[in-house]
């Protein structure tokens, strides 16, 4: 199984480009051949399919996004019942913020309209999808918060390491307000403060 391929994009067809990697040309399917330029070198994230259908035939696909995100979507949508891979990679022509935005908000009738999905597997997209989506949501808005925060102190002046121990000490919630940013820094401050007088009193 390839994660990536490094090459040159030698042809653009209807719902491929022909991929030349170490002087092997790989027929991939794309999920916009148009938005790729010939003779380009790029990285190419793909997903090889190969089984043995109905009809005891074997399909060999390749599919190829631009960027590991892309890869990413492609292969939760996969998990979903009833969607293979063409419709997926149909899917994924959508914008990749907006799918995720829709499926972690449980919009049905919106997820509905975008390309590739009827309203039978708008609910099944979500109901597979949502806990995945909406933890990787959530993941990154503490991260956010955490480099915001560690951001801040750092410029007042404050060491790396009681930075460090202060936010250890917090219990962080997934928000990036203001008011609620300036309350973490004022908490963060007091931590601090209070490990240092601690040392201080022991000895």
């Amino acid at each position: 199984m390839y994660s990536y391929l490094y090459g040159k994009v030698i042809s653009i067809n209807k719902k491929s480009i022909t991929f030349d990697c170490n002087n092997v040309g790989y027929v991939i399917y794309v999920n916009n051949p148009d938005s790729f330029k010939l003779n380009t070198m790029l990285y190419l994230y793909v997903y090889r399919q190969y089984k043995l259908t109905s009809k005891n035939s074997f399909v060999d696909d390749i599919y190829g996004f631009k960027t590991y995100l892309d890869k990413e979507l492609f292969l939760s949508l996969m998990r979903c019942q009833g969607i293979g891979a063409k419709t997926s990679l149909l899917i994924c022509s959508n914008d990749n913020n907006l799918l995720k935005q829709l499926i972690v908000t449980k919009n049905y009738d919106e997820l509905a309209k975008c390309k590739g999905i009827n309203t039978k597997s708008a609910k099944i997209i979500i109901d597979t999808l949502y806990e995945f989506y909406k933890n990787k949501i959530d993941n990154s808005s503490m991260n956010n918060m955490i480099s915001e925060l560690f951001s801040a102190l750092n410029a007042l002046g404050y060491k790396e390491n009681d930075i460090q121990y202060a936010i250890s000490k917090m219990s962080l919630t997934n928000t990036s307000d203001k008011e609620e940013l300036s309350s973490l820094i004022a908490d963060a401050i007091k931590i601090i403060i209070n490990k240092d007088t601690n040392a201080i009193e022991s000895n």
